[in-house]
């Protein structure tokens, strides 16, 4: 089934991850439907005539790659088969026979490796953030610093195999770059960790003690290697932020796949304008022969018959042309991404549109979930309510014989709200408060509800999602989860 990860991205862009897996026993193609629902306040001002088509792609990020494979940080290093074992083998080989091929191997095992333990960090921290009771959170803590250790003693061990070997300066570059990454990576899921856990009770400053001091190990070893990703006071720092950029699309490039985006439905969509113009070629032609039969030739009646056949033939061409293409967007898509591997082999497909929708043309358990969010009992549509429509439908070929460590497809969208800003209110607005001496002035935060409905479906079964962008003129404030069994 499809998962999704939905979070706040920057003030003003939210992230919608959605990970489509690949089902290698039955040897088919996996097909997934996304459709996501905006719907978006009056207040807001956004409607089809200035916010087109071009304007919502404009606003959106695409990016595809393949989805990392799951593992626990306890299964990162031990096994014959775990992602260790698996570079430590790429690396004995390249030592063994040093070639183009040896090395290519070698930096997709250690890229490969990098992502799986990004991934492993964040799922551990979010377990851990997650537990209620503080005793367990505590082992939890001891346990994950510990595995943490553990993967980054073992993999800074096999620097004395490259090192020692005297190995090209390529090879020495890519191990230093993923040692420094797998540094920042620790660095950035322990802040996540430590800012979770400032507001527990004094139980967890052990917990917090352990953190902190493999946040300041990692400090030091960057420095005492000569990294250049230490941030230092009373600077901008800002070639530390483009240092870990750079170091993360240098690690990520391992999954990054080849696309080649085209407008679907373009030879169907000129024969249907052709059938359009058609159509009214044959009402202003009939016009004429009748009009001929019935005034003859050069005729006042018959000149001026003429001009108004050519008058409503402009307009039922243009309002046949509306009319069809209608029903194209109902069948096609805007966009059809082919997907490639790095091998240049094509393994799916990704088709993608945008259209308003109205309220009478929702779906019935869309509009029965819209209707379970409401806070009030004044309808959405009453107020003005509009609903923008993107849909996506996401193909794997599925190949088991070439698929290897492939899991499946992770597209990542970037939804940029500036445009939904514009016309806002001022953020903060004056409201008066009761007080025991009469009332005073304070201010209130100005916000906006949009709210998000997703769908996904696959081969097997359909799944409903609904989530409340909380927003201001600065941007997105937060972002609620809501259950969509239970009205508000």
């Amino acid at each position: 089934m499809v998962k999704e990860y939905i979070k706040k991205h920057d003030q003003l862009s939210l992230e919608v991850k959605l990970e489509f897996p690949v089902d290698k026993k039955s040897g088919r193609q996996d097909d997934s439907n996304i459709n996501m629902y905006f719907f978006l306040p009056s207040g807001l001002d956004i409607n089809k005539h200035n916010f087109t088509k071009g304007d919502f792609y404009n606003s959106l990020k695409t990016n595809i790659r393949l989805t990392t494979p799951f593992y626990r940080l306890q299964n990162i290093i031990p096994g014959d088969k775990s992602p260790f074992r698996k570079l430590a083998k790429s690396i004995n080989t390249l030592l063994t026979s040093p070639d183009n091929k040896t090395v290519a191997e070698y930096e997709i095992q250690i890229k490969r490796f990098c992502s799986i333990f990004g991934v492993a960090l964040r799922h551990a921290v979010n377990e851990i953030i997650h537990v209620k009771n503080e005793n367990d959170r505590k082992t939890l803590i001891e346990n994950f610093t510990g595995l943490i250790k553990e993967i980054r003693n073992s993999y800074q061990d096999l620097e004395n195999k490259i090192h020692v070997k005297d190995t090209e300066n390529k090879v020495y570059s890519i191990f230093r770059s993923a040692d420094e990454y797998q540094s920042l990576l620790v660095e950035k899921h322990i802040f996540v960790l430590a800012t979770e856990l400032q507001t527990t009770p004094d139980e967890n400053r052990e917990a917090r003690a352990l953190l902190d001091r493999l946040v300041l190990d990692e400090m030091d070893y960057r420095t005492k290697k000569g990294y250049p990703s230490v941030a230092k006071p009373h600077r901008s720092n800002e070639d530390v932020l483009h240092r870990s950029s750079r170091l993360k699309k240098f690690i990520e490039s391992n999954l990054f796949l080849n696309t080649d985006t085209k407008k679907e439905g373009v030879l169907v969509e000129q024969v249907l304008f052709s059938i359009a113009a058609g159509i009214a070629m044959v009402f202003a032609t009939g016009v004429a022969f009748a009009s001929q039969l019935i005034y003859g030739n050069l005729t006042l009646p018959f000149f001026i018959a003429l001009v108004i056949s050519y008058m409503f033939k402009d307009r039922i061409k243009e309002l046949i042309r509306i009319y069809l293409d209608k029903k194209h967007q109902k069948i096609f898509y805007d966009f059809k991404t082919k997907i490639y591997n790095q091998k240049q082999k094509k393994i799916g497909y990704l088709k993608e549109s945008f259209n308003f929708e109205k309220h009478q043309f929702l779906p019935e358990e869309i509009l029965s979930a819209r209707n379970k969010m409401r806070v009030t009992e004044i309808t959405e549509e009453s107020l003005g309510e509009k609903i923008i429509h993107y849909r996506t439908k996401v193909s794997i070929l599925n190949r088991r014989k070439d698929s290897g460590d492939f899991t499946g497809i992770t597209q990542i969208l970037r939804f940029n709200i500036l445009d939904f800003t514009r016309k806002m209110d001022d953020p903060e607005k004056e409201v008066f408060i009761r007080t025991r001496k009469g009332f005073k002035r304070a201010f209130a935060d100005r916000v906006y509800h949009i709210n998000l409905i997703l769908t996904y479906s696959d081969n097997r079964n359909t799944e409903l999602k609904t989530y409340k962008l909380i927003v201001n003129r600065k941007g997105i404030k937060r972002i609620e989860k809501i259950n969509p069994h239970e009205k508000n």
